[in-house]
Order: C-alpha cells, then structure tokens, then sequence
C-alpha cells in the first residue's frame, strides 16, 4: 500500500486549480499505480469553504484502487487549514486500518503534509519520496501559513529516501537540510503529448500563411497570463491564439475569444485535450513574472511540456535545473510585450536556425523525464523497501527495471 499526501483530488480533477501540478500528480499517481494496486490518497487541498466532515471516496487508476481521504473542511479556508493539522493523528489511524504502507508520498512540506509524514514515518518506518515543488516563501513572504510551512519543512519534516526537486535551489535546500538523495524533476512528459506531438510536426505545410500560439496553464498575472490579451490586440491574422486553463483571468479571456476570430479560449480541458492543442502549436509561450523575485522558488511545469512537444518555446528567465540542452533551446525573452512580438514575428526563421537544437533537447527531456526513465528511479526506492514482496509489483515492470541496471552505463563522478 502506497500513500499519498497532496492537495489533490482524483475524484474531483476539476477542483484542481493548480493545472500544472494537477497533470504532474496524474502521471506520478499513474506510474505508482503500475508498482502498488493499493493507493491510499490524502487530499489536503481544502478546495471550498463549506462546513464538511471528513470524507472518504474509492477511485481507480489503471489497475490500482484508489482511497481518497478528504479532510474536514470549514467555511473559511485560512483557518480551516489550520484546524486540519489536528486530523493529523487521526488520519494516520485511519491509514493504518488498510495495513502497513510501503511507500509515503508528499506533495511539497506543507505543515499537514510535514505532520502526516512524520507520523506515519515513525510508526511504521517506510521509505519516503518528497516531492519539493515550491518553496515555502516563493509568492506569500509575510503570511502566517508560509511561515508555518517553511518551520514545517525544517523541523518536522523527515529525511527523504527519494528528494524530486523542481530547480537547482530547491535541491540545494534539501540537500543541505536533510543530506538526502535529491533529484531534478522540474518537469514530466506523459507518452500521451509524445504521441500528439509526433503526428502533428510544427510549422507543416498545411498553414504556411499563419503561425499557431499556444499557451496552457493558469491564467493569472503570476504566470503572466496577461501577456496574452495584449499580444492579441496587438498582433494581426497572421497569428492564431489557442488558450486552455482556469484562473483569475479566465473571464478576460473568454471575451477576447468572442471579440476575435483568431484567438481561441478553449478554458479547462483535459489532458489529452491539452496535449492535442499543444500539437496543433507552432510556439508554446511561458511569459511567466519573473522568478528571480520569487526567491527562485518555483519552476514552471509547463516547459518541460514544451521542450518535449518540439514547438519553439519562448519563455521569460528560468531558474537553473540542470537543463543545459532544453535552455539552449529555449527563447529567451523580457518579460514584457514588445520583446515577445519581435521573436513571434520571425517564428518560423528562429524555428529552422535552432531545428537541430530543438531536436536534441526533445531527446534529452523525453529520455530524463519521460514514464519509462521516471519509473525506475520510483522503482528503486519501492524495491529496496524490505517491506515489498516481489509479488505485489508487476513482472513485467521487474523485468523492465532489471534490463535497464544490467544495460545502463556507470554514472561519472
């Protein structure tokens, strides 16, 4: 029994409003669900403000049953996550009824994350996989929720088996925090988006007159989302807009969609949609705000998406992940409109000059982060458990794993 600690829902994947991290915990759960047929998921998400009790729901996932676990909710959020660390024991208790996990998993340190982990580490003493997305003081400095977080995350966390670090930074923290074994994941790329993509090459013959801009994710002034409506307004019918998402600026969206014939808002879809639009792009835009402010927190999920799908990706800055050939692909833009119209508009020059380069890093980020490499390394962790019997994994993923270590080369120090 694997268990899962997120603010998450496999019920209700429309309730998800992080959309990156939403397809980032799908692929994860689907790659668990192929080593454990028993999931227990806690969802920490508190996702309305409604006076409800602690819920229980059963899901599947491919082959494995899914528990989710909804923790109480109240009708102001802010102090219903509060009232949510004192579930603590009493979900662990709840967890333990199934029987003894084998694996933890966190979706970031926040408090109740921290506190559940602790709990079910020292009573049953299984491995750990600490998946570290943001950082505590990335977007909310001075709030008393980041704040707990961040002495959450120092104090009471437990040391990773397993550390999935979104950038550089974070790796570092953890690393000097805890000594673990941490690794660079500021990204996944599902088989699905590699399919879409490989049928459908950027900039075919078949709209030779117009360049195709997709942009999928949340649509807030964080992620830079506002970009968009003014690119719009300023671009002509040489250009063709393809927006998916939800967010604050959602409805400015919708009415830019009604006032123009080129640009679509498609709002929220799912994840074979996204990937379908996605292919159907010529340049993916990140116009992010800029990290740096941010402490270096956070990594955009989508770019990883991107570098994968084979489109031109122009992006504002990102943090170092160890991602020399994706950058080297990337281009690189201010964060403002006038930089981002310049690239557009020579598209399909930039696209053949750095063809080679994007080709390499699509090989790079589909081999790093793609189901197959991203399974062995959540393999390894579940195999060396002592807890694991052979039996509960499935052969063919064994003997996937085996093939993989008898053929891969020795890592250079």
């Amino acid at each position: 029994m694997l268990v899962v600690i997120a603010p998450y829902s496999l019920k209700y994947s429309s309730q998800n409003c992080n959309l990156g991290a939403t397809r980032k915990m799908d692929f994860f759960l689907s790659l668990l669900a192929r080593l454990e047929h028993k999931i227990v998921l806690v969802n920490t998400a508190h996702a309305e403000e409604v006076w409800q009790k602690r819920e229980e729901y059963t899901c599947r996932i491919g082959d494995a049953s899914v528990r989710e676990i909804v923790l109480r909710k109240y009708p102001v959020r802010s102090i219903g996550k509060l009232l949510n660390l004192f579930e603590v024991g009493a979900v662990a208790r709840e967890i333990a009824q199934d029987g003894e996990p084998t694996l933890i998993w966190t979706y970031n340190a926040y408090a109740f994350e921290a506190l559940l982990a602790r709990a079910l580490k020292r009573r049953f003493n299984m491995p750990f996989v600490f998946e570290f997305e943001d950082w505590a003081m990335a977007r909310r400095k001075w709030h008393p929720k980041s704040f707990t977080d961040l002495l959450a995350w120092r104090y009471l966390l437990p040391e990773p088996d397993l550390c999935l670090a979104v950038n550089r930074s974070l790796l570092k923290r953890e690393r000097r925090r805890s000594g673990c074994d941490a690794q660079l994941c500021p990204g996944v790329v599902s088989a699905a988006l590699i399919d879409a993509c490989i049928r459908q090459p950027a900039f075919s013959d078949k709209r030779r007159n117009q360049v195709v801009v997709g942009y999928f994710g949340t649509l807030s002034i964080e992620k830079g989302a506002e970009r968009l409506l003014e690119l719009v307004e300023h671009l002509g019918d040489d250009f063709v807009f393809h927006v998916s998402g939800n967010g604050p600026l959602a409805e400015e969206f919708e009415r830019l969609s009604a006032r123009h014939h080129n640009f679509f808002y498609h709002g929220f879809v799912d994840e074979d949609a996204v990937y379908e639009l996605m292919a159907n792009c010529d340049v993916l835009l990140n116009p992010h705000k800029p990290i740096e402010a941010m402490g270096d927190g956070v990594f955009p999920f989508k770019v990883i998406e991107y570098v994968a799908s084979g489109r031109l990706v122009v992006s504002t800055s990102l943090p170092d992940a160890n991602l020399a050939a994706a950058f080297k692909s990337i281009v690189f833009v201010e964060h403002d409109k006038a930089s981002i119209v310049s690239v557009l508009n020579a598209a399909r020059q930039i696209y053949e000059h750095r063809r080679p380069r994007i080709e390499t890093a699509v090989a790079d980020v589909r081999r790093r982060f793609g189901e197959q490499g991203l399974l062995q390394t959540l393999s390894d962790v579940v195999v060396a458990s002592r807890d694991v019997e052979t039996g509960q994994i499935e052969a063919g993923t064994l003997e996937l794993i085996e093939q993989q270590r008898r053929t891969a080369p020795e890592a250079t120090p």
